[in-house]
């Protein structure tokens, strides 16, 4: 089963979520949009493989050769020694812990390696246009693989953490408006930053984001990008303010509370529809049906 189509359709981020949840297996092709106002400018593809919603591999290129270029630029081992592993041993495991187990890479740069590869998936997220395709179906690129995985919504979380340029997921964010509700009941297993948890804190459905924003002493955006991760990971939902809210013991923050409250009822009286064409709705339901 395939799924695809463009990022105007559907972030990045939020395909690493759908990819989570349905502990997704498959490859993720990525192709860049040439820039028309600039000279030159070309499409540039990347490849992200995936296992159980975890990702176990990326790379720029589908001829298998990624990881050991990485190793041999770096001077961990030849072109002989790649032979020699590969004709030795079985050609079902990791190309990554092959090396290990022959004692040619140590635990370390396993570790560097695999983070060199996150790194390539980080920077996809600065994307503004592009296309992509999700092959459920595809096999795992042993050559390409260090043996290393991360569960897929850790690795969407640390590169929306480090984004730089907010436009692509700017419609995406929670109004300031609205609140936060814990959609679980115990607490988050996954790794949170401190500004998470003190949001996460205040996920009760009762306090304005704003409101957060000037009870933590913090930019209504930066409370807004904690909430949108928050929300990324499954933890919480956007919600309208409850009609009666409680004071914080902050003159200003009832005032402000106070005024937002007509601008909630609004947004959620006529909400802004989320535009997915028909035939990307079709593959995602689906893509969703499909096992992985």
């Amino acid at each position: 089963m395939t799924l695809s189509s463009s990022f105007t359709d559907f972030s990045l981020a939020e395909l690493f979520q759908l990819i989570d949840q349905g502990r997704k297996s498959g490859c993720l092709t990525i192709c860049t949009l040439p820039d028309l106002h600039t000279p030159g400018s070309k499409s540039h593809y990347y490849y992200i493989w995936f296992r159980h919603g975890r990702v176990v591999a990326a790379a720029n290129r589908l001829n298998g050769q990624g990881l050991s270029y990485k190793i041999l630029q770096r001077g961990w081992a030849n072109q002989q020694v790649f032979e020699q592993v590969c004709t030795e041993t079985s050609p079902v495991t990791p190309l990554g812990l092959l090396l290990k187990t022959h004692g040619v890479l140590s635990a370390e740069q396993l570790n560097l390696l695999f983070a060199s590869q996150l790194q390539q998936v980080r920077e996809l997220f600065e994307i503004q246009k592009g296309v992509f395709k999700l092959d459920s179906k595809a096999a795992l690129p042993l050559q390409e693989m260090t043996g290393l995985s991360l569960r897929t919504i850790e690795v969407a979380l640390m590169a929306v953490r480090a984004l730089k340029n907010w436009t692509v997921l700017a419609d995406a964010l929670p109004d300031p408006s609205s609140a936060i509700k814990s959609i679980t009941n115990v607490k988050p297993q996954i790794h949170l930053h401190t500004l998470e948890w003190q949001v996460w804190e205040f996920a009760s459905g009762s306090v304005s984001l704003g409101a957060i924003a000037s009870q933590l002493n913090q930019p209504t955006v930066t409370v807004q990008q904690a909430a949108f991760r928050l929300r990324l990971a499954g933890l919480v939902e956007e919600v309208p303010l409850a009609e009666s809210t409680p004071n914080l013991n902050n003159g200003s923050l009832a005032g402000n509370l106070g005024n937002t409250s007509n601008k909630v009822r609004q947004k959620y009286k006529d909400p802004e529809p989320h535009k997915i064409t028909a035939s990307f709705l079709h593959n995602l339901v689906g893509f969703l049906r499909s096992k992985a």
